[in-house]
């Protein structure tokens, strides 16, 4: 089933450069960013649930922030199901 999960994200210690690398690779990482809200992309993916499809749009997220050291923290929602609140951080 296909699914689109909204992921809005809070980048702290991070300069407008490495900003503009991420926002880049996450659109080749099919994320696709939303104009009208600052740090905020939808993924669409297939998944078993809303759960699963959650869970791959964090996974694809922190693939790409990981090489930038940085503290991250994500809101992920799909469908009715539970939002995830995340917090990480990445050092270089």
């Amino acid at each position: 089933m296909q699914y689109k999960v909204l992921v809005a994200a809070e980048f702290k210690d991070l300069n407008e450069d490495a900003f503009a690398e991420i926002t880049g690779r996450l659109e080749e990482h099919g994320l696709e960013k939303i104009p009208t809200l600052n740090s905020t992309w939808e993924y669409a993916c297939d998944a078993e649930d809303e759960a699963d499809a959650k869970d791959n749009a964090i996974q694809a997220f922190t693939s790409v922030v990981r090489t930038y050291p940085c503290e991250l923290g994500l809101v992920v929602q799909a469908g009715t199901s539970q939002i995830i609140r995340r917090k990480k951080k990445f050092d270089p």
